[in-house]
């Protein structure tokens, strides 16, 4: 302003503050400004000797600004320069990594390919196995079954002797042995008693071996069969002792449970040895039988509250070794226990197959 109003006095005062202040800062811009404005209004004011020397100010400035200027101009290109060369640096890598991605996927493919007709080979060879294996197992089961049938005949053989003839015999014995004791006036309560006996013997035999052919006829059965065949044992229990109490439990969990004869004819004769040792000789009045589902076994328990013995003491006799062999043969645990006027109680597990 006060330039605009040719107060120059005034004006270079402002113009070497300026200056002053701008060489402080290096704001060279501003400062070059300031010098050829001072230039000027010396020039003005025809004092040409500080024109002359702020002019000189001046254009050593703007050298200076115009090699910054240039040197700035140098350092973008040599920016640039650098810029290209690692670009075409990072081309070349680019075009390496693409040559290499390419022989990897051609090595990956010709591996896939290798590994495809190995795996299609291997699967061929296993359908194969397979396949051989499978014809295997069915001559061996058409071979098993062709026995089984074999076997099967055999066994309705043997029962249709067993019941035709040996059955016939006792039957035969049975009827002889009382027509003797009735057609016969014996008055000798000896006799009487040894044909009852021989009577009452030959009907268990019968009963023992319609059981056999029971057993002998079916490869396997359910626990259903077995519960009835015991029931009914019971039923004929409870008609020759009237004054004891049966009583027959089953887990409902072991109705469909199956098991082959061999099974099922040694846990029957095992209870049934059981009940008729109970009813024989421990003069109780109540006699159960449970059958339970225990931690992936059959327990089978027969208790009494009869008289009861000293197991320490006492000769098992052949009947109570049988029935734990019986058990040991299916791979069971058998084990006794009694005591004196506390009943005694059988029982026997069996693992579920």
């Amino acid at each position: 302003m006060y330039f605009a109003q040719k107060e120059y006095d005034k004006a270079i005062n402002f113009y070497q503050q300026t200056a002053d202040n701008t060489l402080k800062s290096n704001y060279v811009d501003l400062l070059q400004y300031s010098y050829k404005k001072l230039s000027e209004c010396h020039e003005l004011q025809g004092n040409t000797a500080l024109a002359l020397k702020n002019y000189k100010s001046y254009s050593q400035f703007k050298d200076s600004i115009l090699n910054k200027e240039t040197n700035s101009t140098i350092a973008e290109l040599e920016v640039k320069f650098e810029t290209n060369e690692k670009e075409k640096l990072l081309l070349q890598k680019e075009i390496e990594v693409k040559n290499t991605r390419n022989k990897l996927i051609a090595v990956s493919s010709l591996a896939l390919f290798i590994g495809l007709i190995g795996f299609l080979i291997y699967r061929q060879q296993k359908l194969k196995n397979k396949q051989q294996e499978q014809e295997f197992q069915l001559k061996s089961a058409i071979a098993q079954i062709e026995s089984q049938n074999q076997l099967q005949e055999q066994r309705l053989s043997i029962s249709r002797d067993l019941h035709d003839n040996i059955g016939a015999q006792l039957t035969f014995v049975i009827s002889s042995v009382d027509n003797l004791k009735h057609g016969n006036q014996i008055t000798d309560n000896k006799i009487t008693n040894q044909l009852t006996k021989i009577s009452d013997f030959t009907k268990s035999t019968i009963i023992e071996l319609r059981d056999t052919i029971w057993a002998m006829n079916n490869n396997e059965f359910s626990f259903e069969d077995l519960r009835s065949r015991i029931f009914n044992f019971i039923e004929k229990a409870k008609s020759a002792k009237e004054d004891v109490d049966f009583k027959f439990n089953v887990d409902e969990s072991l109705q469909e449970l199956k098991f082959s004869s061999i099974v099922g004819i040694n846990l029957y004769r095992t209870i049934q040895e059981s009940i008729n040792n109970a009813v024989k000789y421990a003069d109780a009045n109540e006699i159960v039988v449970e059958v339970k589902n225990v931690s992936n076994k059959i327990q089978i328990e027969i208790q009494d509250n009869g008289k009861g013995f000293d197991i320490e003491n006492t000769d098992f006799g052949n009947g109570l070794h049988n029935m734990k062999k019986r058990i040991e043969e299916i791979n069971g645990t058998f084990e006794i226990n009694s005591l004196i006027d506390k009943g005694t109680k059988i029982r026997f597990e069996i693992p579920k197959i």
